[in-house]
């Protein structure tokens, strides 16, 4: 017996030596995210006397009623003030009703405003619903510049001054914006919106240090039309679960480059419970699974993993290292309040503080909650409620509608 006790520690120390170079590994991801983040920040910006243009803009927004927010959300954006000429295209279903007031009050109230509602009949069971009033907004479209903003989406003052000239750069086809939450009315919303602003600029500027963006930030983005009528316009597309991405591949079959700004732009969605909380989480996770992961080329889709998945793990790692002996207790103490410290800071310097102090303390939770929701996703049936729909993501990132919502009056 007594042979085996050498052994043993042999053992025991093996793994806890591997424990701690993968701690430490950990704490150097979260370092040079961090330091990428500051880096982007402070590049010097292009947008210098570029505000004046006189292009007319067409901001496209497909709208669905629900959202007690929606009506804010939709006048924040006629009241932001740009430099652009600008045009509201406001794409809605014919049997939301409830939607059409809203936008009907709008316009009413907005006379100085160029706004025009586009009725559309629902979509079809293969169809999208947010491309299929892409499609139909785009060949309405009079602009110059096609912007997309979904309706949750808030631009905020002269933010198309923050957006709008990375497409002067030759072989940018694209430019999109960065997103962060602002509703906090619960809990469910706090921690969708806890999420989104621990994660947004550590996922998206990292990575676009790295390489061209694989995909996109489909709530925000902005394109030539001479550039989306080379690229075929959104038309075919309507077939595909995961617009953002289905847009950014075209744009990048077709030659032209993606690009991230720096726009930071406020989203106000309230999630009224654990249910939706969970199919917002689930949707969001569900898409990459059916897009980028089955899609790109093994070496993007290696640094795909190395950049957003497995650091996942680290929140995890972590706190079993403050479980354990030596030095793996110090890392993952490091570890977890340094990944606060950057929410905070990162909150601070970039985004303006939009989340409250009483509800921060969920930033821990969501981190390690995350994981745990992106296994489950990685594991679960191929259904999503989108926005009341209830769509069946079909392998290769299909769509096939279930079940459609039901009016709202």
């Amino acid at each position: 017996m007594r042979h085996l006790l050498p052994r043993i520690g042999n053992r025991q120390s093996a793994i806890g030596n591997r424990q701690s170079a993968l701690l430490a590994l950990a704490l150097v991801e979260r370092v040079w995210k961090h330091l990428a983040v500051v880096r982007f920040f402070r590049r010097p910006s292009n947008s210098e006397g570029l505000g004046v243009s006189r292009s007319l803009v067409s901001i496209i927004q497909p709208i669905l009623s629900g959202d007690p927010a929606l009506a804010g959300g939709l006048a924040a954006n006629l009241d932001a003030p740009s430099a652009y000429r600008r045009e509201f295209l406001w794409l809605v279903d014919t049997d939301d009703a409830a939607a059409q007031a809203i936008c009907a009050d709008l316009i009413a109230s907005h006379p100085q405003v160029d706004v025009r509602m586009i009725l559309l009949p629902p979509p079809a069971v293969t169809e999208n619903p947010k491309l299929i009033k892409l499609v139909a907004g785009a060949r309405a479209a009079q602009g110059e510049i096609i912007c997309v903003l979904d309706d949750d989406t808030r631009m905020p003052p002269y933010g198309l001054e923050q957006l709008l000239p990375a497409l002067d750069t030759p072989g940018v086809g694209l430019a999109f914006g960065l997103p962060y939450y602002v509703s906090f009315d619960s809990i469910w919303s706090a921690l969708v919106a806890c999420f989104v602003n621990s994660n947004s600029l550590m996922t998206y500027l990292p990575y676009a240090s790295l390489s061209e963006p694989l995909t996109i930030n489909g709530m925000c983005y902005a394109l030539r039309r001479d550039v989306l009528e080379a690229i075929g316009g959104f038309g075919g597309l309507e077939h595909i679960v995961a617009d953002d991405f289905a847009v950014a591949q075209r744009v990048r079959a077709g030659g032209y480059r993606l690009v991230q700004t720096g726009l930071r732009h406020a989203i106000a969605t309230t999630v009224d419970g654990p249910g939706a909380y969970a199919r917002i989480i689930q949707r969001w996770l569900i898409f990459p699974r059916e897009s980028l992961m089955r899609h790109l080329a093994p070496r993007k889709l290696a640094l795909f993993y190395g950049v957003t998945l497995m650091p996942l793990a680290g929140p995890w790692l972590a706190l079993l290292g403050i479980f354990g002996r030596g030095p793996n207790r110090a890392l993952g103490l490091a570890y977890l309040v340094y990944s606060y410290v950057i929410f905070a800071h990162l909150e601070a310097a970039y985004l303006g503080n939009p989340t409250p102090r009483r509800w921060r303390w969920l930033v821990p939770f969501v981190y390690l909650l995350t994981p745990i929701q992106a296994l489950a996703a990685l594991l679960s049936p191929q259904r999503i409620n989108w926005r009341g729909h209830l769509i069946a993501v079909e392998p290769g990132g299909g769509i096939r509608i279930l079940r459609h919502r039901t009016p709202l009056v």
